[in-house]
């Protein structure tokens, strides 16, 4: 076998890495912090997000009923994240809700000018300007006082529809006021879902948070209990081997008794080979080739069920 490739060969697997029209791309993997337990599977956080769009309007009614404002409220993330050092290095001007769900802290973040600029209007104040507002000044207990009840009608349509509680919300005037997770006590748990929405009022676009505590939709909940790891504990963090195996391809015995150093064997083209990703002796998934950034990755594709011994 000819160590060196004519001008065909090359074509050739130019074309195949091609992405160019009618070529379908590697797959993008998106990453994923794995220090960071998972309690809901990437079809119930689709449902959500799902949901949440669908309660945009409900959303926007509410806030308005506090805020005589032209709204838009756009869904921006779902994902779940660990409350550990989440305020940590937090410098005032801030403007941070805190509740609790069932005795578990729970906090909304808002941008502090939008959040004075939205009081002063239901306050009737002529015209707020955003962009002339001193988020640094000492916001009074009616201003506080209003903002709670905004934060308390924003998330009303989804207290309701996912079944938490926002009880006690209150707004934080210092670091102490906003708590930690470990408020809960002997059972405090750091697990949260944040949910970003995009808050559009009085001319200015910003980010409002939400971190919200012990979140289970009922819909979900008995789909979610099944999907719970039966590997106790102690035994989850121990590291495994993951093996990624191309599909087997077959190559003719004269061919293969006269490889070189430098020869080139197609396996597949790139945008349709397929990987099996094995743990010891045992397939465990399936998976396509994509790219993470500037490092190659796998998308799973499938689960294969693992197989029971068969009782006597």
């Amino acid at each position: 076998m000819s160590a060196q490739l004519d001008p065909e060969e090359v074509q050739a697997i130019a074309d195949a890495m091609s992405v160019d029209a009618g070529h379908k791309p590697p797959a993008t993997v998106a990453e994923r912090d794995f220090s960071i337990p998972r309690r809901l599977s990437l079809e119930v956080v689709k449902r959500i997000s799902e949901t949440l769009r669908n309660l945009v309007p409900s959303l926007k009614r509410s806030f308005q009923s506090i805020v005589p404002a032209t709204v838009e409220i756009e869904p921006i993330a779902v994902r779940e994240i660990t409350a550990r050092g989440l305020f940590e290095g937090l410098e005032p001007p801030f403007i941070v809700g805190r509740f609790t769900n069932a005795g578990a802290p729970g906090w909304i973040v808002w941008d502090p000018s939008q959040a004075i600029g939205c009081v002063q209007a239901a306050l009737g104040m002529p015209d707020p300007q955003i962009n002339e507002i001193d988020p640094s000044v000492e916001i009074s207990f009616v201003e506080r006082r209003l903002m709670s009840r905004a934060l308390e009608r924003l998330v009303a349509p989804l207290a309701e529809r996912f079944h938490f509680q926002v009880e006690g919300l209150i707004i934080a005037e210092k670091l102490d006021d906003i708590g930690s997770w470990e408020d809960q006590g002997a059972d405090a748990d750091a697990h949260r879902l944040c949910i970003e929405l995009s808050l559009t009022a009085l001319d200015t676009t910003t980010t409002v948070t939400l971190y919200l505590p012990g979140f289970l939709p009922a819909e979900v909940e008995d789909h979610e209990d099944e999907l719970v790891g039966k590997a106790p504990p102690v035994l989850r963090a121990i590291p495994v081997d993951v093996h990624a195996t191309f599909d087997p391809i077959e190559v003719p015995l004269a061919q293969l008794l006269e490889v070189e150093v430098g020869d080139v064997i197609p396996i597949a083209p790139i945008r349709s080979a397929r990987l099996t990703l094995s743990v010891g002796d045992r397939p465990v998934a399936h998976a396509e080739l994509g790219r993470n950034y500037e490092r190659l990755a796998v998308r799973i594709l499938d689960i294969i069920p693992a197989h029971l011994p068969e009782e006597a």
